[in-house]
């Protein structure tokens, strides 16, 4: 088979991707990765054939733009931002996409790009397989994730579910036909039930809901890259990890242009200075300050590596660290900010591994003590699947029939 897998937005949402291209790679197929340029790195390294989606998805969060900022600051889905990125850049993603598509059995698509994905899909008559990392359909058991919202009653969940996708249909289909109207062509075609989905996230954090009405969704388990047999931690942070206890390691990575990032910062390390800190920079340059002698600046790590040798871990609750703190046992001390953030720290809580969420905007030292105290308590519990084959052995079925 030849497969194309596409979509784009920060590391969290682009390492999946990667890992599913490499795993098809391993099983023997033909594949083109079309994502944020964010992810050549890893590409490279797996010998992929990787092709560039226009647009920097750092430079959108570090900027502020396309209704990031009211995102942030509210906690909340912001329609401008919905309306910005469904017009970001489309017909340039079209072409990308369907460059890569020439002679393929199929694209696999991630929730930014599965429209333009779909115009691609349309005009070549082949398969479309939308690749979610977070849960999209509608059901009572939870909010939907993507709108940030929490503590609704249980009976609007479905329907807030159904109204949110309704609004990012029409938003996005939209641009879609748009640039559709310029190449010539009909307008987009696509029913959503005749879409299969991989559902890319454990079954232990988010198990299937008795409620979804869709014909075929399967959840595969999360999408995780091989290791690098090559890499080696720099050597200060050996250094720093063997010269004590386990730290507690604070990261936010992608979350930019928050204005209480320093107010935030401050707090957390106040309330942690009786313990050894590693702190991640990570997009909003956190570490680039003077430091208290407790506190270790760190790069790049990977997560599967640094997060088993913490006490605990102090993140924003991206689905892709999620997953990664869930794997390593190790109890979180989540500071959900935005979007599908609220949902993954409630998901972590119900598991018992985590404390009560930190709120980003009401930073306070005696609250971060208060969860540390709470996560050291909770039990060791290690969440492990092989999302990855799951993923081939569907989207093989789906290519077969």
């Amino acid at each position: 088979m030849r497969i194309v897998v596409t979509g784009y937005g920060s590391t969290g949402d682009t390492q999946p991707l990667v890992a599913l291209a490499a795993g098809l790679r391993r099983a023997g197929h033909q594949v083109v990765l079309v994502t944020d340029h964010g992810a050549e790195a890893d590409a490279s390294r797996l010998g992929l054939d990787f092709r560039v989606l226009p647009g920097s998805a750092r430079s959108i969060v570090t900027a502020g733009s396309h209704g990031w900022d009211e995102a942030i600051s509210s906690g909340r889905a912001s329609m401008r931002m919905l309306a910005a990125i469904a017009r970001f850049n489309t017909r340039a993603w079209i072409e990308a996409i369907d460059a890569a598509a020439e002679g393929a059995d199929a694209v696999v698509a991630s929730t930014l790009a599965v429209y333009h994905a779909a115009s691609v899909t349309q005009e070549r008559g082949i398969p479309l397989i939308f690749a979610q990392l977070q849960p999209s359909l509608a059901t009572r058991d939870y909010p939907p994730p993507a709108s940030g919202l929490t503590g609704i009653p249980r009976w609007l969940n479905r329907p807030s579910a159904t109204a949110i996708a309704w609004i990012g249909d029409l938003s996005f289909r939209s641009g879609i036909n748009r640039v559709r109207r310029e190449l010539g062509r009909p307008g987009l075609r696509l029913v959503w039930d005749d879409v299969p989905i991989l559902l890319a996230w454990s079954p232990v954090l988010v198990p299937a809901s008795a409620d979804w009405t869709h014909p075929d969704a399967t959840i595969t388990g999360p999408w995780r890259l091989p290791a690098d047999p090559g890499w080696q931690p720099p050597a200060d942070l050996a250094a720093f990890l063997a010269a004590g206890e386990p730290p507690v390691y604070v990261g936010f990575g992608s979350m930019a242009g928050f204005a209480g990032t320093t107010a935030l910062r401050d707090a957390l390390l106040e309330g942690l200075s009786a313990h050894r800190v590693l702190l991640s920079s990570g997009w909003a340059g956190l570490a680039d300050t003077d430091l208290p002698d407790n506190v270790h600046p760190v790069g790049w790590v990977p997560h599967d590596w640094l997060f088993p040798r913490c006490a605990a871990i102090v993140h924003h609750c991206g689905a892709g660290t999620t997953h990664q703190a869930a794997r390593s046992g190790v109890p979180s001390i989540p500071v959900p900010f935005t979007l599908d953030q609220p949902f993954w720290a409630s998901r972590l809580r119900t598991l018992g591994i985590a404390s009560a969420p930190l709120n980003p905007r009401r930073p306070s030292a005696s609250a971060v003590r208060d969860a540390l105290a709470e996560a050291t308590t909770l039990r060791r519990r290690v969440v492990v699947e092989d999302g990855v084959s799951t993923a081939i052995g569907t989207i093989e079925r789906i290519v077969a029939s």
